[in-house]
């Protein structure tokens, strides 16, 4: 488990310090609504507004909505009470659809539409630490230009409790296959924590170092605030 988060940490440091006089620094905001259907379906809402994260030059503000379909929450043992129920499944399956929209760029409009599927498994590890791999495929219409972009994700995290205040710290990695390249252009290394607030909200507050080889901006990195807001 230490040579996992050393591993982590050091692949997010070294990137960060070669890169960091030309790095914009940018500030992600997003939000999440979530209703549970019941046991095994669940609907999620997002928005976020960003710059950088799809697009090397514009604000973009991105729309989506999917569903989650779990199977029986046998890990919730070992987890701390949290909104979020699905972090108990070990396994789970996502469909969705989003539109991401630049917002100022008049003479050149970028425009995207994309599906996406993802497949996420859950392992718990020694020391409490909970582990999570994501495989995500999207179909992405750009500008009316159809391509594929394939997607890995590894999440490390652990619940901690202090008196009444809960918090879970996390660490991931992602990796990112671009059919228009053809090579593997993208990485993405983040930092972060969930705090629960009351029984239906969860506040997230994180920082991301994302590196692309086909960019005019190869660096970026980004504070991010997200809000979760989750519907029994």
């Amino acid at each position: 488990m230490v040579r996992v988060v050393c591993t982590i940490a050091v692949l997010a440091i070294l990137p960060i310090a070669a890169g960091a006089q030309e790095t914009p620094q940018e500030v992600w905001l997003g939000a999440q609504l979530y209703k549970q259907l019941n046991d095994r379906f669940r609907l999620r809402a997002l928005a976020r507004f960003a710059k950088g994260e799809e697009s090397e030059k514009f604000r973009e503000a991105i729309f989506g909505l999917d569903v989650d379909v779990g199977l029986k929450a046998i890990l919730r043992r070992i987890l701390a009470d949290n909104p979020n129920t699905e972090r108990g499944k070990y396994l789970t399956l996502r469909v969705g659809y989003l539109h991401v929209a630049a917002l100022n760029d008049e003479d050149d409009p970028s425009d995207e539409h994309r599906g996406y599927v993802e497949l996420t498994s859950r392992y718990p590890m020694p020391g409490a630490f909970l582990l999570s791999d994501r495989s995500r495929g999207e179909a992405r219409w750009i500008n009316e230009h159809y391509s594929l972009r394939y997607r890995n994700r590894v999440r490390l995290e652990r619940d901690f409790t202090i008196s009444t205040f809960r918090f879970t710290p996390y660490a991931t990695v992602e990796l990112f296959y671009d059919t228009r390249f053809r090579i593997w252009n993208r990485n993405e290394y983040s930092f972060g924590t969930e705090i629960p607030v009351g029984r239906h909200a969860i506040l997230e507050f994180y920082y991301s170092r994302q590196n692309t080889s086909r960019s005019s901006t190869p660096h970026i990195n980004a504070l991010g605030v997200a809000f979760q807001w989750h519907l029994e």
